[in-house]
């Protein structure tokens, strides 16, 4: 079964939301024509976001188990984020907190959003197999 032009819509939402910081990144990058810095961030939070998805993938059947990974997917990406930070030379501060919070947001916001989605997903499939039981 190939995905609704609605679930297309969803998804690209989801990896709207997960590619802001690379935006930011990208505006931070042409603002000051060296500093590239945000993009390690970036990517360091979206490997914690990744990898927080890749392990609660299979108990997300929820909406409340969803928000649970969500959870672990900022937690996730805020924290390599700010071990990318401080590894690049990043003063420890409210700047760094700010825009690692951030980044890990935009992150569990995408995983939310997909997560939600996988399951409206599976609940039409699980629906259509019920119908045809009966």
């Amino acid at each position: 079964m190939s995905p609704s032009p609605e679930d297309r819509r969803v998804q690209a939402l989801s990896v709207a939301a997960a590619a802001v910081p690379f935006a930011f990144a990208l505006i931070r990058a042409v603002t000051t024509r060296s500093d590239f810095r945000y993009f390690l961030v970036a990517l360091a939070g979206l490997l914690g976001a990744a990898a927080a998805l890749r392990a609660g993938r299979a108990y997300a059947a929820s909406p409340a188990a969803a928000v649970t990974v969500a959870a672990g997917a900022f937690v996730a990406a805020t924290v390599l984020s700010m071990l990318a930070a401080l590894l690049i030379g990043t003063t420890p501060g409210p700047g760094m907190l700010v825009v690692t919070s951030s980044f890990g947001a935009c992150f569990a916001a995408g995983v939310l959003i997909h997560l939600l989605a996988r399951g409206r997903r599976v609940g039409k499939i699980v629906k259509l197999d019920s119908e045809t039981e009966t």
